[in-house]
């Protein structure tokens, strides 16, 4: 299990996130950026799959999106692109489960994910699927 020593930023975004990059180098400038985790209401699906190809996990979370326009939404101004909220979320992958604290002493909630196929968590620990395929070979 790793720990991590600081917390990392990571992207949340709206709805059909990834829609019409069809280029890796859409994930890999958000793994160049070191941020490891993109959550979004949904993803597009050459996206998705570049994502795993890369070992970058994506998840969809709506309610999450839907919460952050509730809280950080003020009518009449313009919005901020990039906030950090103070807000923590952690993601207990064997279980598919979500728990986000919005901020410290703000409500806890927990919900489902959808789950991450044994297969691609093992391309996304090996570090994407060029790794994983060496490693595979290597096997023979």
């Amino acid at each position: 299990m790793a720990m991590l020593t600081q917390t990392p930023d990571i992207i949340v975004s709206g709805f059909n996130f990834g829609c019409g990059s069809s280029r890796e180098q859409a994930v890999t400038s958000i793994l160049a950026k070191q941020l490891p985790l993109v959550i979004s209401g949904t993803v597009g699906n050459t996206f998705s799959r570049n994502a795993i190809n890369n070992a970058l996990p994506l998840l969809e979370i709506p309610k999450l999106v839907q919460r952050l326009r509730e809280t950080f939404s003020t009518p009449g101004q313009e919005k901020a692109l990039t906030r950090r909220t103070g807000w923590t979320l952690t993601w207990d992958v064997r279980f598919s489960k979500v728990t986000v604290q919005e901020g410290k002493g703000g409500p806890t909630w927990s919900q489902k994910v959808a789950a991450l196929p044994p297969n691609l968590q093992e391309i996304i620990a090996s570090g994407g699927l060029e790794k994983w395929v060496k490693k595979e070979i290597s096997k023979s």
